[in-house]
This record gives structure tokens, C-alpha cells and sequence, in this order.
């Protein structure tokens, strides 16, 4: 079992983290790193493992293996680089680093240690993004033409989350698991980025109230947009096919199962479920096109797959399912689109 250490308690390294580690027989929680005392007595309380107060007093440790980070985003780059040249293996929770030289860093003290990088997407394995990959896979609504993929909710952001500084702009949260998803689908490399970014309403939030990304394919447009000032429901995704198209309303369920403390209960109703629209030949007498509507049952991924595969990775050889280059190009998209808010303009790759 690889002795594993996370670093910062806040929700993701709490609620997500932990207990996804604890699912895998090939990995051991090992311990918790967290500044604050208070802190620290809580992860020994819920979680029954030693505690650290710091990055370098777990790193001190001789059995630790494993180290995932679970902090700020302004902080990844420089922690991930120490925790390689220090001989462990690690994983950065999403996003990778706030710049692709950040990211360069990180790979490069990869290549040097000869420890494995990955980062946290664990959203490739959400059930909608799952069903719309098998969509395409199949062909069952041919050539895909348009998705539009959002989260939209009236929240503000909660600590760090809020400020620029530490956590980028309000897309490199949810965005990122967009940009990802965007880059995984098969649609080729990603030509233009056009963006734009809207001020947040709360005082001391200053990363943005809304943002939107429109990735240009071959072929294809891809839009990412991700809101805490939206008093309005959007479809999760909305996708357009040359043949057919599938409407989904909805966050995977996973992740609210998870936090209450059972992800193997998470579920969907029937009217949960997506809608999908597909051609049918048409009809002998009218000669006019027909569709069929039904709902679609998702794709039962699940969460486990992510730490399965780094498990699976480190201990038998097997492929990486997110590289550090991967995450490093959804880092480069994300760039691109600031650039392209601040200048009002589009921006040319390639990326992906």
C-alpha cells in the first residue's frame, strides 16, 4: 500500500480527497498536512491518521509515498516541485498551476525525479461527460457540430476561492474541468479561444462573476461557461450533432454523494436523465425528416477511476489516465482565454 499525505483540509482535501483515497486498497492514508492547530485536530478526529504541520515535516517522513495537494492554486507550482525533488510521487488537485511556465516547472522537476505528476480531473469520469463521449464514440448523433457545457448558479465563492491571487479567475474552477472535457472528446487540436469575463458583484471577490470560453475546432465549436451570479438554470450540456443531439439538466451526482459520505449512493431519477434526440428515416408518405425523443439512462462512471488508475499506475505499471501534459494544455487554454477577455479579441493556437 503507498503511504499517502494530503495536504490542506479545506472542503476538497475533506470531503473529496480522503475519502476517495480511502476507497483504494492500493493506497493508505497515511496523514494530513494543515497550518492551523484547530485544523489538525479535526483530521486526527475524522480521520484517525497523524497530522503535519507542514509541507517539509511530511516530506520529512521516510514512509510517505504519495502526496496530493489540496491547496490553493497560486501554491501548486512551487509545493508539486518540492515534492518531487524530494523523491515522492504527486498529484496536484485541478487546476495544474495559474501559468504554463508554472506547469513547464512542474514537469520538468518530473523528468528530473523520475516520480509520477498527475492532476485531479476527476470530472472525465462524471456520468454526462461519460454518456457524451459513448455518444460520440458510437456515432448515435453523428458528427458533433456544437456543445455548449456549463455550470450556472448564484453563490459567491467561499475563502481563497474568491480571490484572484490564489485561485486565478472564476474559470479556472469549473472551467478547467470544461476546458478538459473539451480537449478529451476527440474533436482535434483547438484552434482559437475567444473569451469574456464579467465582475463579480461581492465586495472582496475579485475574480470574476462569470465567465465564458468559445473553443474553435476543426469542424467544431466547444463552449465553456461557468457562473455564481446566475439566478437562471442552463442546461449542464447542450450538444448538436449532424445527426441528432442531447440536452442534459444537472450536476453529476457523485460528487453530493460523496460529501454525505456514501459516493456509491449517488443516483439519478428518470427525469434526471438526459434527452436524446436522433434521425429516423424519414416517412414514405410526406418524405418529411423525423426524430425520435427519448431519455437516455447516463453512463455509470464512477469517481473511483481517477485514484484506481494512479494506484494502478504506480504499482503495476499501467498507463497514466491524466498527464501532467494534458493538464498543462488546459493551463494554456485558460491563458489564452484571459488574454482574450483583457483585449477583446480572439486568440490563435493550436492547443490539445
Amino acid at each position: 500500500m503507498l503511504r499517502t499525505v494530503v495536504v490542506g483540509y479545506g472542503m476538497a482535501g475533506r470531503e473529496l480527497h480522503c475519502p476517495l483515497i480511502r476507497r483504494q486498497s492500493d493506497l493508505a492514508l497515511h496523514g494530513v498536512v494543515a497550518r492551523k492547530p484547530d485544523v489538525r485536530a479535526r483530521a486526527e478526529a475524522e480521520q484517525g491518521v497523524r497530522t503535519f504541520a507542514s509541507l517539509d515535516d511530511a516530506l520529512a517522513d521516510p514512509v510517505v509515498e504519495l502526496v496530493v495537494l489540496a491547496t490553493p492554486h497560486d501554491v501548486h507550482a512551487e509545493q508539486a516541485v518540492r515534492t518531487l525533488e524530494a523523491g515522492r510521487h504527486c498529484v496536484v488537485d485541478k487546476v495544474m498551476a495559474l501559468t504554463s511556465a508554472e506547469a513547464g516547472r512542474m514537469i520538468a522537476a518530473r523528468d528530473r525525479s523520475g516520480r509520477m505528476l498527475s492532476v485531479f480531473h476527476n470530472r472525465r469520469w462524471d456520468w454526462d461527460f461519460s454518456t457524451i463521449r459513448k455518444l460520440f464514440e458510437d456515432g448515435t448523433i453523428g458528427r458533433p457540430l456544437l456543445i455548449e457545457s456549463a455550470v450556472c448558479r448564484f453563490k459567491a465563492p467561499q475563502g481563497w476561492r474568491g480571490e484572484l491571487g490564489a485561485s486565478g479567475t472564476i474559470l479556472h474552477d469549473w472551467g478547467a474541468h470544461m476546458v478538459d472535457h473539451a480537449l478529451q472528446l476527440g474533436l482535434g487540436p483547438c484552434r482559437r479561444v475567444t473569451s469574456w469575463l464579467f465582475e463579480s458583484p461581492w465586495e472582496g471577490v475579485d475574480i470574476g462573476g462569470h465567465g465564458r470560453i468559445l473553443l474553435e475546432f476543426d469542424g467544431a465549436v466547444f463552449q465553456a461557461e461557468t457562473s455564481r451570479i446566475c439566478r437562471i438554470d442552463r442546461p449542464r450540456w447542450w450538444v448538436v450533432g449532424a445527426q441528432g443531439g442531447y440536452v442534459k439538466y444537472g450536476v453529476d451526482p457523485q460528487e453530493e454523494a460523496l460529501r454525505a459520505g456514501d459516493v456509491d449512493a449517488a443516483d439519478e431519477t428518470e427525469s434526471q436523465q438526459g434527452l436524446l434526440s436522433t434521425a429516423v428515416d424519414p416517412d414514405p408518405a410526406t418524405k418529411d425528416p423525423e426524430t425520435l425523443r427519448r431519455q437516455l439512462p447516463s453512463v455509470r462512471s464512477h469517481w473511483d477511476g481517477y485514484y484506481a488508475n494512479v494506484a494502478a499506475h504506480l504499482t503495476r505499471g499501467e498507463p497514466l489516465a491524466v498527464t501532467a501534459e494534458q493538464a498543462r494544455d488546459v493551463v494554456r487554454i485558460l491563458e489564452a482565454a484571459l488574454k482574450s477577455s483583457r483585449e477583446n479579441r480572439t486568440i490563435e493556437g493550436p492547443w490539445g
